[in-house]
């Protein structure tokens, strides 16, 4: 017969009874529905893996495994207490002889979320046993899907055990077993578990996954909260290469457990081989330590204790680590490595939120020398910079406040050499933003504070050994001493659209500045100012932009035409060269910049006169796809001081094509299609000879099987910056697909007019579902002399929710 498919709720309000079924119906339906209860609750008990891919199986704390949700979820799984149970299946049989009530035939059933398929399922109500047999499928509500060939569990689900099972998740991963056994509700063991987040090959689905882990045995304790392996390997296309007799670890659910740590391992031409292990110690949930050495074979034990710790509001963290070095004469002779016997650093980082608009924090690093953590990687700062600070940030809406301390750090071998005098120290440093809510007679009204405080020690002073007119030429990027300066600024914008379509804003500026210097050697060749004296300027500026959006449309494609004029009225820039340019020494003139009202990048500077910028915008969206946007434009001072053509201590604008009445022409493309080739460029054209001064041109190229990239740079000549020749470079890069996974890339960087390559690398790649691979050679070369400066081979391991690995070797100077 067919049952009909079968709710709990409906034996529990009689509709089973003995009015509409005669004989044992009623109390054969009963049984069943408690055997199916029983089944499909053991469903959620057995089975069960919201958290199986998200954690990888084990071959130790770091390879986690997969099969960790069976601790927890193979045990204490519980369903919904009101949910329906439906049922069909094509007979049903009652065996009086055997107290015991059987699904047979197409079995299916359907409870709080699970879904079950298997031939036949049967309760014996003696043992309370509960039994599915035959292609039992299992599909979860996450999409996971277990099989097993039978199911056996007890109505209490205290014991169990299944055989033949698999499971692939929702995630494409898969574990496998030949038998699950449950043990006084406590204990599970896998036998011969086998995990592998590769794909099965459609060819041949004996073949063995191009990894996998397997474990002959594999214990999960839940009072414990710990696994246990016994002869556990790692696989590799069916063949083990590492092999562990007996191990265990945490159960991956519990986040944090002390223990010790994977040891790992290094090489390097001065450190020589090291050995690094540690003891991980879970003090509470919110802070841990974590104290580890590391053997290097030429430099003895380097010892390292981290502390962290978690807040309320916000996180610290502190790290001391230290060594005796045992080889000095590894190291390359003049260097901080080499002169440094004890050695050693303190770092420290944290942030915390006083409340949802303000947070303070800093990061520091303190150590005995000044290329300590460089050399041996024990902190995060192992960069050539490193920036010690402490802040103050308060953002609310669109207003804005950041005051900090900063200061930078060298990291450098040579101590000879003075470049850490030249970095400032920074104190304070203030910018605020604050913009009015309420519209200013029709516009928007807001406010700019900046403040900075500079030290240093020693001058930074470049092109000072130019043969050419060193007056003109040196730029002092820093001058020792000390300085503020405090800037105030205040804007008022407001938008009008005419009835013919002109977009009109008006707007006012005023900007005032205040310096207080205390710098060494006033007027002298190491300092171009005169003296120390307090120094105010004032600079009102206003302004008018017109824009005129055309829009038009064809059956080629949808086009926008916007001419732009602007004009800027301002006074005269005072002070040039008697305040020290810190924040605006950079000047790019192209057409990101064209149409704005200072374009100095900093405080220090601001651009005054009367001037006047015209251009245009154009885009068009092409119906058959893809787009071009090109931007164009020129710029005039109308009267009084050009700001650009005035000398400062670096010589910001000149040479920048502003610093003529009438500035060269800026110009930008870009073209992107559907056939996956783009270009851009931008370029500036000297006004009168429109000579290019500065290009940039760059196009891609992508499809499934090759990307590819050719970028040329050209900067005309610049004595006033130290460079006297042309600069032209270009840059290649590539990458092809030359196999199913496999691919090549490479880039090349040359310069063009010292025939120099700057920059080359090449490497093959690895990719599918579940493994990657690359190996990579790259050098570096001093342009100017061709002379190899660095080369260096990096390689790259992935396995798909187990982790990676990277390693990169210095030929030179060994592991970075």
């Amino acid at each position: 017969m067919k049952l009909k498919k079968l709710s709990i709720l409906d034996l529990e309000s009689g509709f089973y009874s003995r009015s509409n079924c005669s004989g044992k119906c009623f109390c054969d339906y009963l049984r069943l529905t408690k055997a199916m209860a029983a089944g499909a609750a053991f469903m959620g008990v057995m089975f069960t893996s919201p958290q199986l891919s998200q954690q990888p199986f084990a071959l130790s704390d770091g390879i986690s495994a997969k099969a960790q949700s069976i601790t927890g979820n193979l045990i204490s799984k519980r369903t919904t207490p009101d949910a329906q149970m439906l049922l069909e299946a094509d007979q049903l049989q009652y065996d009086d002889a055997n107290n015991s009530v059987s699904a047979v035939g197409n079995v299916q059933i359907a409870y709080d979320g699970f879904t079950l398929v298997a031939k036949k399922i049967t309760y014996y109500h003696a043992s309370g046993r509960v039994i599915a047999q035959g292609n039992v499928v299992i599909v979860e509500p996450n999409g996971n899907r277990i099989y097993a060939e039978e199911i056996d569990i007890t109505d209490n689900f205290s014991d169990g055990f299944v055989t033949a099972m698999q499971i692939e998740t929702a995630e494409n991963t898969r574990f496998a077993a030949d038998s699950a056994e449950r043990v006084d509700g406590n204990l599970t063991i896998l036998n011969n578990g086998v995990y592998t987040a590769c794909e099965v090959c459609k060819e041949d689905p004996t073949k063995p996954p191009l990894w996998q882990i397997r474990a002959r045995k594999v214990m999960m304790d839940k009072n414990a909260k710990r696994i246990s392996y016994e002869k556990a390997s790692f696989e590799l296309f069916g063949k083990p290469i590492a092999y562990l007799p007996y191990f265990s670890h945490a159960d991956p659910s519990i986040k944090r457990k002390s223990g010790f740590m994977i040891p790992s391992t290094s090489i390097s031409e001065h450190l020589g081989f090291g050995l690094s292990t540690g003891y991980f110690f879970n003090l509470a949930p919110n802070y841990d330590l974590t104290l580890s050495s590391t053997y290097y074979t030429r430099q003895g034990f380097l010892g390292m204790a981290e502390w962290r710790h978690r807040t309320q509001n916000g996180a610290y963290n502190l790290t001391a680590v230290g060594i005796e070095q045992e080889d000095n004469n590894a190291f390359d002779p003049g260097t901080y490595d080499r002169l440094a016997s004890t050695r050693y650093a303190l770092q420290s980082s944290g942030r915390f939120a006083i409340n949802q608009r303000w947070t303070f924090g800093w990061q520091y690093l303190l150590q005995s020398d000044r290329n300590f953590s460089r050399t041996y990687v024990v902190t995060s700062q192992t960069g050539s910079e490193v920036t010690n600070s402490l802040y103050l940030t308060g953002l609310s809406g669109k207003n804005f406040f950041d005051m900090r301390a900063q200061k930078i750090l060298l990291q450098e071998l040579d101590p000879t050499e003075s470049l850490q005098g030249e970095q400032a120290g920074v104190l304070p440093l203030i910018d605020h933003n604050y913009v009015l809510k309420t519209p200013v007679a029709n516009g928007q009204l807001s406010y700019n504070f900046n403040m900075i405080g500079i030290d240093r020690h020693n001058d930074d002073i470049e092109n000072s050994n130019l043969l050419v007119s060193l007056a003109d030429n040196e730029r002092h990027r820093g001058i020792a001493g000390e300085h503020t300066r405090a800037s105030a600024n205040l804007e008022w914008k407001s938008k009008y659209i005419t009835d013919t379509g002109l977009l009109i804003t008006p707007s006012l500026h005023g900007q005032v500045d205040a310096l207080w210097l205390n710098k060494e050697n006033p007027n002298s060749a190491s300092n171009p100012l005169l003296n120390n004296q307090s120094l105010f300027r004032a600079m009102p500026t206003a302004g008018l932009e017109i824009r005129y959006p055309l829009i038009a449309q064809d059956g080629f494609a949808s086009h926008i035409f916007e001419p732009i004029a602007q004009i800027f009225a301002g006074t005269d820039e005072t002070r040039i060269g008697q305040f020290p340019n810190e924040d605006a020494q950079s000047m790019v003139f192209d057409t990101t910049n064209l149409f704005t009202r200072n374009r100095f990048s900093g405080y220090d500077r601001i651009e005054g006169g009367i001037r006047a910028n015209v251009g245009f915008r154009y885009s068009a969206n092409f119906v058959a796809g893809g787009g071009l946007d090109v931007v164009a434009g020129q710029s005039f001072h109308l009267a009084g001081q050009n700001s650009f053509a005035q000398r400062d201590l670096v010589n910001a604008g000149v040479e920048s094509g502003l610093d003529t009445d009438r500035s060269d022409y800026v110009v930008s493309a870009q073209v992107n299609s559907v056939s996956g080739i783009s270009f851009r460029t931008g370029a500036r054209f000297d006004e009168n000879s429109f000579d290019i001064r500065r290009t940039d041109i760059g196009t891609t190229f992508a499809s499934p099987n090759l990307t590819a990239g050719v970028n040329y740079s050209f900067i005309d000549a610049q004595p006033n910056y130290g460079f006297t020749n042309d600069r032209h470079e270009v840059t290649t890069t590539g990458s092809v697909k030359f196999a199913d996974y496999w691919r090549a890339f490479g880039a090349v960087t040359h310069d063009m007019q010292t025939n120099t390559i700057v920059s080359d690398s090449i490497g093959i790649a690895y990719d599918d579902s579940c493994f990657s691979f690359s190996i990579a050679f790259k050098e570096n070369r001093q342009e100017f002399t061709n002379e190899q400066v660095n080369q260096s081979i990096s390689f790259r391991l992935g396995f798909r929710t187990i982790g990676n690995y990277d390693y990169k070797h210095n030929l030179e100077n060994g592991v970075e």
